[in-house]
């Protein structure tokens, strides 16, 4: 059943974070040994149940900034956090996914896939490029649907049925790979976005399209920027833009104008919007100067008074970013974390652990969308946790 199977991913997450705690003597450099600092999470506790009147749909949205890793590790963990429990499996309607850093930035023939002017060298890394980027999509969207299919199993145990699964049909039985159906996938050097949608409301999109928008190099390159894609089901419009934006603390006015030219480069069609779901590497940082203070409040479980400090929150409350709006942050900075294990970074260049990923939200009509749940997940492999929150939408 269900129930035994879900253990099954806790037990072994469960396991994982027990070698990663025995690791809690990290070296920290050559000579020097610091106290370590866990990243720490708290289980979830959420069973969905519809708060709309009439019909409705529901979306999960997931962020996660890859540093250019090869990812071997289960992503079940990120993208079933908080949908599945040891009784009962949530299958969202829509599934968005933002990934950044799915390539190796700093590498040469990545670099030059985004060259302004681009030489005779450039032109064939380009190519090695677009050869790369195929197969990077193609990785991703099968560790996703494997994933999704695991999500399908669980919920046919729990419900015995799912979708338009007619279980006297035995003519055409059912197949739960095909529960799901991928409605867009776009690439843009490091940046990914997958769109996933349950196939029974294929026929109910409509209008879907997709655009770039680089802010990188020169204010234009296509190293960092936004992957917009837009669609209407049920007559509800949904914009949902993947982004990455510049890094470094001191940088905030950079990350400020690249926010804003997205923002822009999207609105043409904002008047005519319902939903717009912004996600990613923000790599907003904290306006703090003490990193003992911040490493002190992460080590006695108050990190909450961090948020303060959060240069993204700061313009959220100000009015900055207009109508955009935050879930509430229910966990620790998702960066910069030691790879492999859920220590957070003291290698001696005095990172700052911040909240680099992010999910916004607006809504044209607040009575007709709700935020059930914004949350991290404890995937070790990349310096970034992942994060993920669940939306129900009326139609």
């Amino acid at each position: 059943s269900a129930a035994l199977l879900v253990p099954k991913i806790r037990r072994k997450v469960g396991k994982a974070k027990e070698t990663r705690v025995m690791g809690a003597g990290y070296t920290y450099g050559k000579t020097e040994k610091k106290r370590a600092v866990m990243f720490e999470l708290e289980e979830p506790d959420f069973k969905y149940k519809s708060k709309l009147k009439g019909k409705s749909v529901t979306m999960l949205a997931a962020s996660w900034n890859v540093a250019g890793k090869r990812i071997d590790e289960d992503i079940s963990p990120w993208l079933m956090r908080g949908l599945c429990s040891e009784d009962t499996t949530t299958l969202p309607d829509i599934l968005i996914i933002g990934l950044q850093e799915v390539v190796d930035l700093t590498a040469r023939k990545r670099q030059c896939g985004y060259a302004m002017n681009a030489t005779r060298l450039d032109r064939q890394c380009t190519s090695l490029y677009s050869y790369t980027k195929d197969n990077v999509t193609k990785l991703w969207q099968m560790r996703v649907e494997k994933c999704l299919a695991q999500m399908v199993m669980f919920s046919i145990h729990d419900t015995f049925q799912i979708g338009a699964l007619d279980e006297k049909e035995e003519e055409d039985p059912y197949d739960p790979a095909k529960e799901y159906v991928c409605l867009r996938a776009r690439q843009m050097v490091g940046l990914l976005s997958l769109v996933y949608i349950r196939t029974h409301l294929l026929p109910e999109i409509k209008n879907l399209k997709s655009e770039q928008i680089g802010t990188g190099f020169m204010g234009v390159g296509k190293n960092k920027g936004a992957i917009g894609i837009r669609f209407s089901i049920r007559g509800r419009r949904v914009l949902f833009v993947n982004m990455h934006l510049d890094s470094g603390k001191e940088y905030v006015d950079r990350r400020n104008l690249s926010f804003t030219n997205i923002q822009e480069a999207e609105a043409g069609d904002r008047e005519n919007e319902d939903i717009a779901i912004y996600l990613g590497d923000m790599n907003y940082r904290l306006n703090c100067q003490d990193l003992d203070q911040v490493f002190d409040a992460l080590n006695n479980g108050e990190w909450k008074q961090l948020l303060k400090y959060d240069q993204l929150n700061q313009r959220i409350i100000s009015g900055e970013l207009g109508d955009l709006r935050e879930g509430k942050i229910t966990f620790p900075p998702t960066y910069k974390l030691v790879p492999m294990t859920d220590l957070y970074d003291q290698d001696g260049k005095k990172r700052f652990p911040a909240w680099c990923d992010r999910i916004l939200y607006w809504t044209a009509k607040e009575s007709t969308f709700i935020n059930h749940f914004y949350i991290a997940s404890p995937l070790v492999s990349s310096d970034h946790k992942p994060v993920s929150s669940f939306f129900e939408i009326s139609t």
